[in-house]
């Protein structure tokens, strides 16, 4: 029969003058008897993942006629939660005592409440879907009644009843994974079985492996996408390399961080005659190694990106492929795509190719030793390419210079760098400089990402873009708001443009709170994502914008290369872009909520290596500003390590502290002393909950537990 969709099904019942039976349903739908079987089926497995509601006698209905809605839920730390509905409507408040043994992150069915006391609809959980096989992360505690897991998200307030323990070695506070059984009713505790013993709580190492447990996140490649991997051979033939411009006598080396392992973009400067240059930026051909649909394929479009851990990276693609063939190591010979762009002696571009490449690269550089370099102090084996590295260097500069007088913003924030021993423990934290070596790479990256993305628009090529809406009005004019509270005088009255938020980063340069203001900048506007629709890049005042640079750890590079090469081989055209056009919205929407995931797995495994820092801190004295101002108290982030803890206002002592939300400050309701953002303030580390991730602070002018052990 002709496959009938989920959609098709959900429209006949809702046309449906009453709710019809599945036979009904069938004979509505045009289904044979010798279908019935299989559609049967298809209507069963609608109504097990809740797509489908089943009355009394059997009778069927789309959940949001019968009053309920499926979506996912999310729990806030308070206990209250919030279902996001598939169908995209609005969401659902949902009550602590309406959860009905739902947890965060579950798909669930809610039946909606005929009244509401808020602007949200609220609802009670009635059922929670697919909970069988949902693994959870936590740390193991025995009751008089048994073990039971301690679940390490603290949206999780539910406590974990476990059985099969003894088949493994574990004690008390030990970190484990658990499997969840299929959930029963909500008056029993959720049920689950032990199947991975981490190790003891606090043991270095063991919270990194938590984190990564409990997002969910493949670790381990499937045996299909190794197997591939082992095939590949790491000679290159005659007939890979043939077609291929060879730029093995070019003078290429890579520019990276001292630790970096997979090096997927490299550049070269040559001097023209006519007294111009060319730049050549020489990106991994890693869609050589990794065909369109294959298992290597599969697995790198479900990952979307690798992971860069405090500890350890999560590669997108097999270390065989990420750290050696792929990778543009000093002295091997490499498949890349070159874009080899033609500048005037004014910096202006003359003309631009984008070719398939084999290089060499001279050397493996890092920014350190680059830096060094540019500041005149070039080491012994750096002196071959001091005097190229500074005209490459200028270059860099007038392309900056270019790009920020058309209004590109330049969030020149530093980074927090945690250096940890061999066994995970931390022994250093400091502020990760930021060198012109780095922004030498930076302006040579975008300008090739834009060039690409320009060529193929302009050939209506069915690619991914990298666009960055405008911000909210809203936002920016609460932005506007707070600024003028720090006593800065900005208006953003009309169209809201990259040069008017360029101005108040121009305002604020040199002034204490110069960092600060760019944090607050870069709150109130929107986040960058991937979509077959070209808007424009706000942040980058470019009108158009894609990701070519980094293949081996971007997926929508990779898929950018496969596109590129379909042209460059005359075989793109309208029934080979087809197929890739259909699907470019879906992977779009993938790799952008990837690349959020793993933004949000990168940040909490520094804070959790922050809080295993300041636990051997207490009674510390450190500067700090505050970052953000809530009723019950502030946020600090200590100056020089950026690391944030809490402050509470019961700690001061001295006043009933009253909030003002709308100018993000708090004053003393006798003392009127007033707490905004960015204020200067010095605290006293005072508590450390490891697996709430939480610092703790008490003001330093306040005695407070063994106040002033040390000053930082």
């Amino acid at each position: 029969m002709t496959a009938i969709t989920l959609t098709e099904i959900k429209t006949t019942l809702n046309n449906s003058p009453r709710p019809p039976k599945i036979r009904e349903l069938a004979r509505l739908m045009g289904v044979a008897d010798t279908d019935y079987r299989s559609f049967r089926r298809q209507v069963r497995e609608a109504i097990q993942n809740g797509d489908i509601e089943r009355l009394r006698g059997g009778r069927l209905v789309v959940p949001s006629s019968a009053g309920k809605v499926k979506g996912r839920l999310l729990v806030a730390r308070s206990g209250i939660g919030f279902v996001v509905p598939d169908d995209s409507s609005d969401e659902v408040f949902i009550a602590e005592n309406e959860l009905g043994g739902a947890l965060h992150g579950e798909t669930v069915i809610v039946e909606l409440k005929k009244f509401r006391l808020g602007k949200s609809r609220e609802g009670r959980i009635v059922r929670v879907l697919g909970r069988n096989g949902t693994q959870l992360v936590g740390k193991l505690e025995r009751s008089p009644f048994g073990w039971r897991l301690t679940p390490g998200d603290p949206r999780i307030a539910v406590k974990i009843e476990l059985s099969g323990v003894d088949g493994f070695r574990v004690k008390p506070d030990y970190i484990v994974v658990v499997r969840l059984d299929e959930w029963t009713a909500d008056y029993l505790p959720p049920r689950g079985r032990i199947v991975e013993v981490l190790g003891p709580a606090g043991s270095p190492g063991v919270d990194i492996d938590a984190l990564v447990k409990s997002s969910g996140l493949p670790v381990e490649f499937t045996a299909a996408a190794l197997a591939e991997t082992k095939k590949i051979r790491k000679n290159l033939s005659a007939r890979e390399l043939s077609g291929r411009i060879d730029l093995r006598e070019l003078t290429v080396f890579t520019i990276d961080p001292a630790d970096a392992k997979d090096h997927d973009d490299a550049v070269s400067y040559e001097e023209l005659k006519t007294g111009g240059v060319r730049l050549g930026v020489h990106i991994a051909d890693v869609s050589h190694y990794v065909p369109a649909g294959s298992q290597l394929d599969r697995e790198a479009l479900l990952r979307g990106n690798s992971i860069y851990l405090v500890d350890r990276v999560i590669p997108m693609l097999p270390q065989k492929l990420s750290a050696d063939l792929c990778s543009l190591h000093e002295g091997e010979e490499r498949l890349t795509l070159s874009v080899l762009i033609d500048f005037d002696r004014r910096g202006n571009i003359v003309k631009h190719e984008i070719v398939e490449s084999i290089i060499r690269s001279r050397a493996s550089l890092n920014y350190h030793e680059v830096q060094k370099c540019l500041d005149g102090k070039p080491s012994p084996e750096l002196m071959p390419y001091s005097e190229l590295l500074q005209k490459m260097n200028a270059l860099a500069g007038r392309l900056r210079t270019a790009r920020l007088a058309a209004g590109s913003l330049d969030f020149d924030l530093p980074e927090p760098k945690l250096v940890l021993d061999k066994e995970g423990n931390v022994v250093d934290i400091f502020r990760h400089p930021r060198y012109d070596s780095h922004r030498l790479i930076e302006e040579f990256m975008l300008v090739a990402n834009r060039l690409v993305a320009k060529t193929m628009a302009g050939m209506a090529a069915p690619v991914l873009y990298r666009v960055h809406d405008k911000p909210d009005k809203l936002k920016i004019n609460s932005l506007a708001e707070l600024l003028k509270d720090l006593g800065y005088n900005f208006s953003f009255r009309g169209e809201i443009t990259p040069k008017k938020v360029q101005r108040v980063l121009e305002q604020a340069t040199g002034h204490k709170d110069e960092e600060f203001v760019h944090r607050l900048l870069l709150r109130s506007l929107a986040k960058a994502v991937y979509q077959p629709v070209n808007i424009g890049h706000f942040g980058l005042a470019f009108d158009i914008y894609g990701h070519f640079t980094s293949p081996i750890r971007r997926y929508p590079d990779l898929h950018l290369h496969r596109v590129i090469k379909l042209h460059l081989h005359r075989r793109l055209n309208s029934q080979t872009a087809a197929p890739i056009r259909e699907a470019l919205k879906n992977i779009g929407l993938h790799c952008s909520s990837t690349e959020l995931q793993a933004d949000g797995l990168e940040r909490e495994s520094i804070k959790i290596k922050f809080v295993e820092y300041f636990a051997g801190q207490i009674g510390s004295t450190f500067k700090g500003t505050v970052s953000g101002v809530v009723r019950t108290g502030l946020f600090v982030e200590i100056d020089e390590l950026l690391a944030e803890g809490f402050l509470s206002f019961s700690s001061l002592g001295d006043d009933y502290y009253i909030f003002d939300q709308g100018k993000h400050q708090a004053i003393g309701r006798n003392n009127k002393k007033r707490f905004r953002l960015g204020d200067p303030i010095e605290v006293i580390v005072v508590k450390v909950d490891r697996e709430r991730r939480e610092i703790e602070f008490y003001p330093a002018q306040t005695a407070g537990p063994r106040a002033g052990k040390k000053r930082h």
